[in-house]
């Protein structure tokens, strides 16, 4: 065991996951590389997650364990980071397990390349483990290294998700000295990944599943929209638009088109209508800035102007615009 000088820190918040956790804690502690610590937040756990974590605790000197009422995810990773002793850290849900390479992989291509942030594609897996896919990096496979602010153009493609959770990452700590989760909502990963990718000078990739992410049905993403959820997610639009014109960035519109589009997508049968008014003056806001100019996405802006539910309900016609401007 290797308690003493760890160089890297695992930050896994544990709440109501006793059905998972032993497996996560398994898949941490056989890691081909040794020098870490895990810290394990029990974030006000009532079933037997924390006794599970105790357990392990006495088991292995390489383990902290934290306890706190419950405050929520980011909370419990702003937790974390301020408890931590090494240079580099990573994120793990406790609900999700990672490949015996996970660390050496991430830490080997971030020392080798001298980056701040390094990043490998996951595995979408089952409740019982099986694997069911494999998500890979948006950005082209010729591409080892990149700027922070680079990896930006890659945040509006379809499946942008590798690069914005905090999951699939090893970090440099030092650019989490001025950061924190964003506590008390939803998307926490998302608020945070502009500033940390516009911290990070240099960002490298590792073209290898080592994560698992479980798609389990009683999980945060995977619960049914409220409308905290949709303010949220509104939140994080806003604040993602308002940063890239704060620092003058050429991704300013298609923050904006995603913002609006994300808008006219939305279902909007059983939702508040003083909610509806703000999101249509919202759009109003917007019209005009696009990141595309083709003639089905100017109509699109139109018919958003005159009303949101419009588009939403023309859904096959959005579907065909995204198509036709990804080619």
């Amino acid at each position: 065991m290797t308690g003493k000088n760890p160089v890297i820190s695992i930050i896994v918040p544990v709440y109501n996951v006793e059905k998972y956790l032993d497996r996560c804690i398994q898949s941490i502690l056989v890691q081909s590389f040794k020098k870490f610590e895990l810290v394990l937040i029990n974030d006000g756990s009532t079933d037997n997650s924390l006794k599970i974590c105790q357990k392990y605790r006495e088991e292995d000197n390489r383990i902290v364990l934290i306890s706190q009422p419950n405050k929520g995810l980011s909370a419990a990773r702003n937790t974390g980071l301020e408890n931590i002793h090494s240079e580099y850290v990573c994120f793990i849900d406790s609900d999700d397990f990672v490949e015996k390479n996970y660390l050496r992989s991430l830490y080997n291509n971030l020392e080798k390349n001298k980056a701040d942030i390094s990043i490998c594609e996951y595995f979408l897996t089952d409740e019982k483990g099986k694997k069911l896919s494999v998500e890979k990096l948006n950005e082209p496979e010729n591409i080892s290294i990149l700027s922070g602010k680079n990896t930006f153009n890659y945040f509006y493609k379809d499946n942008y998700v590798p690069n914005v959770v905090a999951w699939n990452k090893l970090y440099k700590r030092s650019i989490f000295k001025k950061l924190r989760y964003k506590e008390g909502c939803y998307f926490e990963d998302e608020f945070i990944a502009l500033p940390l990718f516009y911290t990070a000078k240099k960002v490298s990739f590792v073209r290898k599943p080592l994560y698992n992410y479980v798609q389990r049905s009683g999980s945060i993403m995977n619960s049914s929209w409220t409308l905290k959820k949709y303010q949220d997610r509104q939140l994080m639009y806003q604040e993602r638009i308002e940063y890239f014109k704060k620092n003058k960035n050429l991704m300013y519109k298609a923050a904006v088109q995603q913002y609006k589009d994300w808008i006219t997508g939305i279902n909007y049968a059983n939702i508040d209508k003083s909610y509806i008014l703000n999101l249509q003056k919202e759009y109003r806001k917007y019209f005009g800035i696009r990141k595309s100019n083709n003639p089905k996405r100017i109509l699109k802006d139109f018919l958003g102007l005159l009303d949101i539910r419009l588009v939403s309900k023309l859904k096959s016609v959005s579907k065909y615009i995204r198509k036709s401007e990804i080619k």
